[in-house]
């Protein structure tokens, strides 16, 4: 049994991180509910309230669901699916068919459904395949099935122009990130053409291949795409191994894009000096000593390294359990191990948090349950949005912003 989302999880979030888009889950209505939920919290639509009380939406506010029921599996559910597809296909620009996992047994032409329906142009199916691998390279490989899907064309290449990538909606305040990394790459004169998979349009994904460069906010999340960005249109990727979390790291990000793209970096290394001086303010006035605290971070690779190195070497605090969240991703592993070499900590990795541990660092619903059962000082939450909150202030994990609110979650207890 999967305990973190998986593949399958990730496909079906990719696709519902397009604005105009919708999954239609050929599966029974159990397999979709915890996704409905998930996305109708992350990324509710206006036209919500009318969807639920539609067909196939069945009181859910997103993800139409042909709902098989058990002697569908022995007879096939064809006619589900196609009489489906025809109620859907006015509501969005782009329909993705998922296959459920026990769905994808009875083998329905999913296809030919599709084609009967005229929506060859506009629909894709993707099959459950990917709910053995791990949530990034879901996400990662439906975005470029999608991109494939609507061939976009480099008509006309625009000079200074940037598509961000690897931002998704199950990044914590992902429209936050969106607006921290696009304002950081404003100040370097670079503008931004879409943020693939994170609340772009169809035709703003079109648009993307237009762009001069990738910039890779979450690279494990985006390989693939960078990839045939780079093969279809030659979009040169801009990626630096990891995130920018922390000061130094979005410091190192700013940096990276000045080297690749030729931008002075000054008015954006400015912005986060601003930052850096106003938190070691604000820590003056708290009193607030971090010196020996512990910590313990469940995050994705390219998000742990570059937070366990600023909070170790930044604040004086010390890992006390590290892990990589299920996703991999080398070349920041690789960073991470050679990092707690050099600290002589290489124990601390693939543990779970002891007894106690001052600041837990993990998803949202986790990080409130060791707060709320003293298991730790602080629970921090890094990812995988808590379905108890919702963010009213900007609340990234990325860029100075980001480096401010964890700064705040490690120092205030409200």
């Amino acid at each position: 049994m999967n305990v973190k989302p998986d593949g399958f999880f990730g496909v079906v979030m990719a696709i519902e991180g397009i604005s105009d888009s919708t999954v239609l889950l050929h599966g029974p209505d159990g397999c979709r509910k915890n996704l409905a939920a998930l996305t109708g919290k992350v990324y509710p639509r206006p036209d919500a309230n009318i969807k639920r009380m539609t067909p196939y939406y069945y009181g859910w506010p997103r993800i139409p669901c042909t709902g098989i029921a058990s002697n569908d599996y022995v007879y096939g559910a064809y006619e589900r699916l196609s009489e489906a597809l025809g109620y859907v296909k006015g509501t969005a620009s782009f329909i993705a068919v998922v296959n459920s996992p026990g769905a994808s047994l009875i083998g329905d032409n999913c296809q030919k459904a599709i084609d009967e329906n005229g929506l060859q142009d506009i629909a894709v199916v993707l099959d459950a395949d990917l709910s053995s691998k791990p949530l990034n390279v879901g996400m990662d490989n439906a975005l470029v099935t999608v991109l494939k899907k609507i061939s976009p064309r480099r008509d006309a290449p625009r000079k200074g122009t940037v598509n961000i990538l690897g931002n998704s909606v199950l990044q914590k305040d992902w429209e936050s990130v969106n607006e921290e990394i696009g304002h950081i790459l404003e100040l370097m004169g670079l503008e931004t053409i879409s943020c693939v998979g994170a609340g772009s349009s169809i035709q703003n994904m079109r648009e993307s291949a237009n762009a001069e460069f990738n910039v890779l906010v979450c690279p494990e999340y985006a390989q693939e795409q960078a990839r045939y960005y780079k093969e279809e249109f030659g979009i040169t990727p801009i990626d630096m191994g990891y995130s920018p979390v922390g000061f130094e790291a979005t410091e190192d990000f700013i940096m990276k894009i000045a080297e690749v793209t030729g931008k002075d970096p000054s008015k954006a290394l400015e912005y986060v000096d601003r930052y850096k001086k106003k938190a070691y303010r604000r820590m003056l006035a708290a009193r607030y000593g971090t010196t020996g605290y512990s910590f313990a971070i469940d995050a994705d690779p390219c998000v742990l390294y570059p937070l366990t190195k600023w909070l170790s070497d930044n604040m004086e605090m010390v890992p006390v359990a590290l892990r990589a969240n299920g996703i991999p991703f080398e070349y920041a592993e690789e960073k991470l191990r050679e990092y707690l070499e050099r600290k002589e900590l290489t124990q601390v990795m693939d543990q779970m948090p002891p007894e106690f541990t001052d600041v837990v660092m993990t998803d949202g619903n986790t990080a409130q349950i060791y707060e709320r059962s003293q298991h730790c000082r602080r629970g921090v939450d890094l990812k995988f949005p808590s379905m108890m909150n919702v963010e009213f202030l900007s609340q990234p994990i990325y860029g100075a912003l980001g480096s401010m609110y964890i700064l705040e979650r490690i120092v205030n207890r409200f």
